[in-house]
C-alpha cells in the first residue's frame, strides 16, 4: 500500500478535518498551488472522498472543490448542487481558468458580498478584475482589506501584479519581495520576483529564486522554463534539459517547453560533437604514445605491460580502484601514474567518463517535435533561439502582444540585438503585420 502523505501535511489535514467553507476552500487552494507535499496530501483526501462518512452535502462541497484545486474534471456534476459563497468561489475559478473574466468578476462578486472581511476572496475578485482589465477597480478591491491585507503574501502578489499593469515595475518589485518575505513558499510571488531580477541581469539570483517554485500549475511550469534559459546562457545544456523536462511533467501540453526542450537537445547535439572533434584531434597522436617512452619504476612497469597496458591510451581507460586491485599495484605506483597523466593532461578513468557523457547525451537527445500550430503562437513565426528567449523573457505568447512592442522594448532586453530586431522585423512583414512604433 503506497504511504499516506497525509501525515506530512498538517495544513490540510486540519482545513479538511472541519466542513469547507469560502476560505478553507481558498487555503487549501493557496497552499495545494505552493507545495507539492501539500498538493499529494489533497490529492488523497480526494481518492478516499466517496468512501468517508461525511454528508452527501458535504462531499459535493469537496468533490467540486477539490476538483477545482486540482485542476480535474468533476465527473460527479456536484457543482450543480452547490450554493452559497463555496459555489461562487468554486464557479468563478473554473470560468476564470476557462478566461470567461466576466463571469467569474460576477461570481467572486458575490462572494465578496456575502464575505466583505474575507482577504482570499477579496484577492480573488480583484485577480479577476485585474485580468480584465479594470486595474481601479482591482485596486480598490484590495484597499478594502489592506489592513488584514498586509500580513496576507498573495495580497502582496496582486498589489504587484497591478503596479505591473501600471508601469509600476519598481513597485511591483517591492510587492513581490514583500510577498516572499511573508511566506517564502509562496510560488506565485517567487517567480515574479525571480522574473524581474532575471531581467536585471542577477542571474545568480534569478536561478536561486526559480529553484524554490513548488507546487504545480503555471508558475512552476514558467519557472522551470525560465531557469532551462538562464543555464543555457551558462552554457550548461544538460541542466537546462532536465527544466525543460520537469516543466513538460507538470504540463505535457506545454508547446513553449517543448520548443525550447528541442532547441536545447539539438544544441547539445552540436555541442557534443564540436567537442568531441577538437579533443579527438588533440588527444589523437598523445594517446598513442607508448608507456615505454616513459621513466618509470620497475614494478610500475612490469604491473601495466602485465595488465596489457601498452599506451597512455590504454591507461587511461583504467580507473584507481582498478589498477590498485591487480597484485603488486600499490599507492607508489598510482601516484607516479597519475603524475605522469597530468604531465599530459589526461587522468585515469577519462575514456569510461567519456563513454558515460556520449550515454548522457543519448538518453537526453529526443526526435524533433512536430511544430504544432496553435492560434496566433509566436511559435510560428519560427525564430532563432536568441529571439525566442527574448520573447520568453518579456512573457510574449502571441504575434499579437510582440506587435505591441516597439524596437526599443526589443533592444532593451538582456541578448537581444540588431541581428534578432531584423529577424523579427522580417518575420513580421511577411505576414504583413509590424512592432509598435515609437511615440
Amino acid at each position: 500500500m503506497a504511504e499516506d502523505t497525509r501525515l506530512a501535511s498538517p495544513i490540510v489535514d486540519s482545513l479538511c478535518a472541519h466542513p469547507l467553507d469560502a476560505e478553507a476552500v481558498l487555503k487549501l487552494r493557496y497552499v495545494a498551488r505552493n507545495s507539492a507535499a501539500e498538493r499529494a496530501s489533497l490529492k488523497n483526501w480526494a481518492s478516499d472522498l466517496d468512501h468517508s462518512a461525511l454528508s452527501k452535502e458535504e462531499k459535493c462541497i469537496r468533490h467540486a472543490a477539490f476538483s477545482w484545486i486540482l485542476g480535474v474534471q468533476d465527473k460527479s456534476e456536484s457543482l450543480k448542487s452547490l450554493h452559497g459563497a463555496v459555489a461562487h468561489i468554486v464557479k468563478g475559478g473554473i470560468a476564470a481558468d476557462k478566461g470567461r473574466n466576466e463571469e467569474a468578476i460576477s461570481e467572486f462578486k458575490a462572494a465578496h458580498s456575502s464575505s466583505a472581511k474575507s482577504v482570499k476572496i477579496a484577492i480573488e475578485l480583484a485577480s479577476a478584475l485585474r485580468t480584465s482589465g479594470k486595474i481601479d477597480e482591482a485596486q480598490k478591491v484590495l484597499h478594502s482589506v489592506e489592513g488584514a491585507g498586509a500580513t496576507d503574501s498573495d495580497w502582496w502578489v496582486h498589489k504587484g501584479w497591478c503596479a505591473e499593469a501600471l508601469g509600476g515595475h519598481e513597485a511591483a518589485c517591492i510587492a513581490y519581495e514583500k510577498a516572499v518575505q511573508i511566506d517564502a513558499r509562496n510560488s506565485l510571488a517567487t517567480f515574479r520576483l525571480a522574473y524581474y531580477v532575471d531581467l536585471r541581469g542577477d542571474d545568480a539570483r534569478a536561478i536561486e529564486l526559480y529553484k524554490k517554485v513548488a507546487g504545480g500549475g503555471s508558475s512552476f511550469v514558467n519557472a522551470m522554463v525560465n531557469l532551462g534559459l538562464l543555464y543555457e546562457d551558462k552554457e550548461d545544456v544538460e541542466n537546462a534539459i532536465a527544466c525543460y523536462k520537469e516543466a513538460l511533467k507538470s504540463e505535457p501540453m506545454n508547446r513553449r517547453a517543448a520548443l525550447y526542450l528541442r532547441d536545447a537537445v539539438e544544441s547539445l547535439d552540436m555541442y557534443y560533437d564540436e567537442s568531441q572533434r577538437k579533443e579527438t584531434d588533440r588527444l589523437e597522436a598523445v594517446l598513442r604514445i607508448p608507456v615505454n617512452d616513459f621513466e618509470l619504476s620497475v614494478r610500475s612497469r612490469n604491473c601495466l605491460a602485465k595488465m596489457n597496458v601498452r599506451t597512455l591510451g590504454d591507461m587511461v581507460r583504467k580507473t584507481e580502484p582498478e589498477l590498485l586491485a591487480y597484485k603488486n599495484f600499490g599507492e607508489t605506483s598510482l601516484r607516479e601514474i597519475k603524475q605522469l597523466l597530468e604531465s599530459k593532461g589526461l587522468r585515469l578513468g577519462m575514456h569510461k567518463e567519456e563513454e558515460q557523457k556520449r550515454a548522457r547525451a543519448q538518453r537526453l537527445r529526443m526526435g524533433p517535435a512536430e511544430n504544432t500550430a496553435l492560434a496566433k503562437p509566436i511559435a510560428d513565426l519560427e525564430l532563432s533561439v536568441r529571439a525566442r528567449k527574448c520573447m520568453q523573457r518579456l512573457n510574449i505568447e502571441t504575434i499579437s502582444e510582440l506587435c505591441d512592442k516597439s524596437e526599443a522594448d526589443l533592444l532593451s532586453t538582456k541578448n537581444f540585438g540588431q541581428t534578432s530586431l531584423i529577424e523579427v522585423k522580417q518575420k513580421l512583414g511577411e505576414i504583413n503585420l509590424s512592432l509598435k512604433q515609437a511615440d
